[in-house]
C-alpha cells in the first residue's frame, strides 16, 4: 500500500461543495505519478525510456462524500501485476475521508505502451517490480 494525505480544494468540488467524480479521477493519477516518482522514475525518466502509462476501465464506487478543505487519505493497491495479466495492472485508489472512513474507490487497469511504436507493452523489469502484489509500498503520509 502507497498512501498520501491531501485536501479537497475549490477546484475540486462542484455548487454543493462535494467532491466530483473527475477529481477523484486526477487524484488516482497523481498518486500514480507519485508513487513512479517516489520508487525513482520521473516523468522525464520515463520520457527518456520512451515508455509511457495510461488509465483505462476506471469504475468508481462512492460511498461517503468528500466536503470542501476536508483532508482526506489515498492509498493506492496493486491486485494483479502485469507479469500476470498481459500488459496491464489492476490497481486499486481507495479514497479515505478525515475520519479514516471508506470514501471512495476507485478501481482501474494501468497499461504500459511504448512511444516510438504506440503499441501496449510489458513493463520493463525495473518498473515491473514495483507493480507485484508481493512488492513492499513504503507509506508515506
Amino acid at each position: 500500500m502507497f498512501a498520501r494525505n491531501f485536501k479537497v480544494k475549490g477546484e475540486d468540488v462542484n455548487d454543493f461543495m462535494v467532491m466530483e467524480n473527475a477529481s477523484f479521477l486526477r487524484y488516482s493519477s497523481k498518486i500514480v505519478e507519485v508513487f513512479l516518482l517516489d520508487n525513482g522514475f520521473s516523468k522525464l525518466k520515463l520520457n527518456a525510456l520512451k515508455i509511457g502509462w495510461q488509465k483505462s476501465n476506471d469504475r468508481l464506487i462512492n460511498q461517503k462524500r468528500l466536503m470542501f478543505t476536508e483532508t482526506f487519505c489515498v492509498r493506492l493497491n496493486i491486485i494483479s501485476s502485469a507479469t500476470f495479466e498481459g500488459n496491464k495492472s489492476l490497481v486499486t485508489v481507495d479514497f479515505y475521508n478525515s475520519r479514516s472512513e471508506l470514501s471512495a474507490t476507485l478501481i482501474t487497469e494501468i497499461c504500459w505502451f511504448d512511444y516510438t511504436t504506440w503499441e501496449t507493452i510489458t513493463p520493463p523489469k525495473k518498473i515491473a517490480q514495483f507493480f507485484t502484489e508481493t512488492a513492499k509500498f513504503k507509506k508515506a503520509v
